[in-house]
Parts: C-alpha cells; sequence; structure tokens
C-alpha cells in the first residue's frame, strides 16, 4: 500500500511541475502562434498541442524548454499557416460575407483592411523558407536573439543577419504583390 501512495506522491509532484511549466509558458507561447496564425482559437488549439506534446515526450535534457517549446510551436503554427495558405481565398471570402451580415463592428471596412492585411502577411511568411518565416515571427513576438537562437538552432551571433535577410525577403515578397501560391 505505501507503494501505490509513493506512486500517486510522484504523479502529483509530475503533475504539478507541469502545470508550472504551463503557467510560466502559456503566455509567449500562445502569442507566437496568435502572430504566427492570427486567429485566436486556432492559436490556442496549436498552443495546447504544444504542451501535450511536452508532457508526451519532453525535451531531451540538454535541450533548453524554451527554446524546444518556441520550435514546436512554431512548427505548429508554421504547419497551420502552410495549409491555411491553401485556404485563405475562401475563408476571406467567409469573412467578407460574415462582415456585411454582421454590421455591429464600428468600423466595417477598417475591419476588412486589417483582415486583408492579416491575410496577405500569412500568405507572404507561407512562402517563405520556413526558418526566415519562423525568425520573423519569433521577433515579433517579443523573443530576445539568444531565445530565438534557442529555438532554431542557431548560433546567438547569427541571429541579427539571419533577420536582416527574412525581412529583406519577406519585403521582397511584399513588394512583388504576394499571390503567388504557398510553397508545400
Amino acid at each position: 500500500m505505501s507503494f501505490r501512495s509513493e506512486e500517486e506522491r510522484a504523479d502529483q509532484k509530475k503533475r504539478a511541475a507541469f502545470e508550472d511549466l504551463f503557467l510560466q509558458n502559456w503566455e509567449k507561447v500562445y502569442g507566437v502562434l496568435f502572430r504566427l496564425t492570427g486567429d485566436r482559437a486556432e492559436a490556442e488549439d496549436l498552443a495546447l498541442e504544444t504542451f501535450l506534446r511536452l508532457w508526451q515526450r519532453p525535451p531531451a535534457q540538454d535541450q533548453t524548454l524554451a527554446g524546444w517549446l518556441y520550435r514546436v510551436a512554431t512548427n505548429l503554427g508554421y504547419n497551420a499557416l502552410r495549409s491555411a495558405g491553401r485556404r485563405w481565398r475562401h475563408e476571406l471570402d467567409a469573412g467578407m460575407e460574415a462582415l456585411a451580415v454582421d454590421s455591429g463592428s464600428p468600423n466595417p471596412a477598417k475591419e476588412v483592411e486589417r483582415n486583408e492585411d492579416r491575410q496577405r502577411v500569412q500568405q507572404i511568411l507561407s512562402q517563405m523558407q520556413e526558418r526566415q518565416a519562423q525568425l520573423l515571427i519569433l521577433r515579433h513576438s517579443g523573443l530576445s536573439y539568444q531565445e530565438i537562437a534557442e529555438t532554431l538552432n542557431v548560433a546567438p551571433t547569427s541571429v541579427g543577419a539571419l533577420l536582416v535577410r527574412a525581412e529583406k525577403e519577406f519585403v521582397r515578397l511584399y513588394e512583388e504583390g504576394g499571390d503567388h501560391a504557398p510553397d508545400g
């Protein structure tokens, strides 16, 4: 009987430690995913999936937890962005229709414009190399160069140069119009 209670105590400690990690990291992981997807519900689902993966398959002890979480989150988010790129026109049409029906917004024209801008940014990110898109999203989410380096397994000293290249590529695609079909 004491064996079972020791097992229960160990399980309770594991759950408490996981809950602490969840509470400490939820906001940043969710923020990265929201900036990537532009959809609160999808960002929440992907953040939960990130933490589920942490529970099921925690990182090796030589990996930093923050880097692992951001890497898993951005990979999940980028996969969602690619699939969203395939359906973005459909969603834009549905969003425009919904705005036409629900005129409760103080300025529907600005809402449509903001939605179109978000869709365009997501489309352009889906056309970029995955690492470049991740760099931009992580930096825009407020992560430090050190956190970005840990997440993407690059040297912290190279993050600045990689960001400059990613920003130039984003601007190039943006100026081209970003109307190409997404890769992948």
